[in-house]
């Protein structure tokens, strides 16, 4: 058998050091990505505030266009009930007009009556009522008479005169007040169909302000949940890149110790899996004559020793059938799996067994925990690899 110093603990070495850089570049742009994260969010923290301060003076306005406006609606109110107490006494003034205007006619068919009088008889006829005077007393009862005739005919046209001037004045005072009323309620109007305009503005644009607010919210939320998750991954790329690290000094102290004994072998490119994945290429003893750790005297070593700390799992090198387990010679607590086509292998000196005679296994199941039972010096794993039940060196076969 040759004996071969592995390449693979010093790919182990550059593999972690790969690894570490790897993690390391990762690290890196989860970092320029959390920072970027950092920067939209500020960017939206900024919007976000620019928002709310617009929302904030929006409300304000609202306020002071409902103040203005309640102010509006009282006058328009006070405008629209002075008009309907105009419209009422321009009502009432035009019924009062109607009477008026009956009562001038009658009054002016008494007073054409009286003219048609005088006119027909002329001013003596009042000199005749006196003349036909049959005593004195009864010529001061006429004088009495005519003066009162006199007087009520120049009161009915004073009358006449003064209802027929009383009348167009009040009507063109109530008229003016009106038009006067209309105009003002109308501007009224106007102005509160604009503030209410201007209120709706300010209320849609309050309702935009909103929904922005609550997206921006939503951003930053979302933002934050990304935030932790990038740190997160950080924290586990650097855990990682430690371990990285770790396992880099332990592969290299490792190299540099095993390799001063010649006892690192290369695998890779065989048909079975290294049975300890905690310890692969690490070996005690190789497979060939050698002096017996125990005796002292010349032996064939029929499998390689591998390297297996008490308790290290022990895994199937292929699938397979169990077709032994249990204690067996030197071989201590001892696992036999059949592989078909010829092919087994053997697993010795472990502690405990994990699997049981006709038990069907896969590659990498656990199938024993390491020990030294059976003739062995301290805790390892023998392997054997048997074709058609004789042992062959197991090398060329990991």
């Amino acid at each position: 058998m040759k004996k071969k110093i592995s390449a693979l603990f010093l790919a182990a070495v550059v593999a972690a050091g790969n690894i570490t850089a790897s993690l390391a570049d990762n690290i890196s742009e989860y970092k320029e990505e959390l920072e970027q994260n950092e920067e939209k969010m500020s960017e939206v923290q900024s919007q976000l505030d620019d928002t709310t301060a617009q929302k904030s003076t929006a409300k304000e306005e609202v306020e002071k266009l409902d103040t203005e406006l309640n102010q509006v609606n009282s006058e328009y109110e006070s405008l629209v009930q002075d008009l309907d107490d105009t419209n009422k006494q321009l009502s009432d003034a035009q019924a009062e007009l109607e009477a008026a205007t009956a009562k001038r006619e009658t009054q002016y068919e008494t007073l054409k009556s009286r003219i048609r009088v005088m006119y027909e008889e002329g001013n003596v006829g009042y000199l005749e009522i006196l003349l036909n005077a049959e005593s004195f007393s009864d010529y001061l009862n006429r004088v009495e008479y005519v003066s009162r005739i006199m007087d009520y005919d120049n009161n009915l046209l004073a009358d006449f005169q003064a209802l027929e001037t009383l009348i167009n004045d009040k009507v063109n005072e109530i008229e003016d007040c009106k038009q006067e009323l209309e105009v003002l309620t109308a501007q009224t109007a106007a102005k509160k169909s604009e503030l209410d305009s201007k209120v709706q503005e300010k209320l849609e644009l309050i309702s935009k302000l909103s929904s922005d607010e609550a997206s921006y919210n939503q951003q930053l939320a979302d933002l934050e949940d990304d935030n932790e998750y990038i740190k997160s991954l950080i924290q586990k790329a650097e855990a990682e890149a430690e371990a990285a690290k770790k396992a880099a000094a332990a592969a290299a102290s490792n190299a540099a110790s095993y390799s001063s004994s010649n006892k690192i072998y290369s695998y890779g490119g065989g048909r079975f899996l290294w049975p300890v994945p905690a310890y692969v290429g690490i070996i005690n003893d190789v497979y060939g004559y050698r002096s017996s750790p125990i005796s002292g005297s010349g032996e064939f070593h029929s499998g390689l020793d591998m390297r297996a700390p008490y308790g290290t799992d022990i895994v199937a090198a292929d699938d397979g059938t169990v077709i032994y387990s249990g204690m067996r010679n030197g071989y201590g607590n001892c696992v036999i799996i059949d592989h078909g086509g010829g092919f087994s292998t053997l697993y010795g000196h472990n502690s405990s067994l994990c699997v049981t005679v006709g038990q069907s296994v896969v590659r990498g199941q656990v199938i024993a925990k390491a020990g030294s039972t059976g003739y062995s010096t301290g805790a390892h794993l023998h392997f054997e690899v048997r074709i058609n039940g004789q042992y062959v060196d197991p090398n060329p076969y990991l």
